[in-house]
């Protein structure tokens, strides 16, 4: 029988932002990598498959040009994401929905001793929020713990359709995806990590939301694009853009990277209704929208310098983009 391919498209071929990694990278993934250990959150295999993902070069790629502090708070979120991500793909809806709980009242409750005998997903969480939330400004923190509350929904959300093996229409998936790809408490964390004061207004403008519902669609699609061999082998791959479009029709990244890049140069240039907000503010938007873009090119960068998708053939993954399925 003929062997099922698929091609992974360069959807950034023409962006402008290029491949960085934070010069704290290494110093900042062995602190964050004993932490989570500490916890001892997983069996030694499974600990040991986990560090071979190196989520702190996804945050060292993303965030390239953060201190080592800010950067060690982002590899300690990205534990936390992919940890929770790894305990929710064999519960059932009720017990997803119980660990979510969990995660949520640990950020509202920074400050509270965890319960005995809780899941160690709680004490995770709260020291990584009290590491992020140190001196960040309100706006940032506010905007994270309402995107955190909004991902941890998506992720109930996500298990429940996934119990009843409901495969979405293109627009529900998309609606869910953008919420449980987790970006919107990333890019939360990038404002605190630039130390970025954004006034309400700025943050809500739509030229501002545009860019953000840009990046996240560019996130979710390449990690659906990548992962869905991975999800296929694992049973789980219904829930998977690949699998909705099957049903669907095709939707188009290059449409997003579009989009982005010229929404981009309307807020840089207050041109079609965006408007200056002064040069402080201004200055804090091009940072902004700089970080959104070493984000896009880190995060797509990471899964060819990973194990968690390809193993050892992500340096060839990455030259001839074919994926081979059986």
């Amino acid at each position: 029988m003929r062997a099922r391919v698929y091609h992974l498209p360069d959807t950034l071929r023409s962006w402008p932002w290029q491949p960085q990694t934070n010069p704290h990278y290494r110093a900042a993934q062995a602190e964050s990598v004993a932490w989570l250990e500490n916890f001892r959150p997983f069996t030694t295999d499974t600990q040991r498959a986990f560090n071979g993902c190196d989520f702190s070069l996804l945050t060292s790629m993303a965030f390239p040009q953060v201190t080592f502090e800010k950067l060690r708070g982002g590899c300690d979120l990205m534990h936390t994401f992919f940890a929770l991500d790894d305990y929710t793909d064999e519960l059932s809806g009720a017990g997803v929905k119980a660990l979510c709980d969990i995660a949520m009242d640990a950020i509202d409750n920074p400050d509270q001793v965890r319960p005995e005998g809780e899941h160690v997903i709680g004490e995770i969480a709260r020291q990584m929020w009290k590491r992020i939330s140190h001196n960040a400004p309100k706006g940032s923190r506010k905007r994270f713990v309402t995107t955190w509350r909004t991902y941890l929904d998506s992720v109930v959300q996500q298990a429940e359709r996934r119990a009843k093996g409901y495969v979405c229409t293109l627009e529900e998936y998309i609606d869910a995806r953008r919420d449980n790809i987790g970006t919107s408490p990333t890019f939360a964390l990038m404002e605190m990590a630039l130390s970025l004061d954004l006034p309400r207004e700025v943050a809500q403008h739509p030229a501002v939301v545009s860019l953000n519902r840009d990046t996240a669609d560019m996130t979710w699609l390449t990690n659906d694009m990548y992962s869905y061999k991975k999800e296929l082998l694992r049973n789980s791959s219904d829930y998977n853009v690949v699998s909705v479009l099957m049903k669907a029709n095709s939707t188009d990244v290059e449409e997003s990277v579009e989009r982005f890049l010229r929404v981009k140069d309307d807020l840089l240039n207050h041109r079609n209704g965006v408007p200056s907000w002064g040069k402080d503010i201004d200055a804090q938007v091009e940072q902004y929208i700089d970080e959104l873009g070493n984000w896009v090119r880190g995060h797509d960068k990471w899964y060819f310098s990973s194990e968690r998708y390809f193993q050892d053939k992500a340096p060839e993954t990455e030259k001839c983009r074919t994926i081979t399925l059986a």
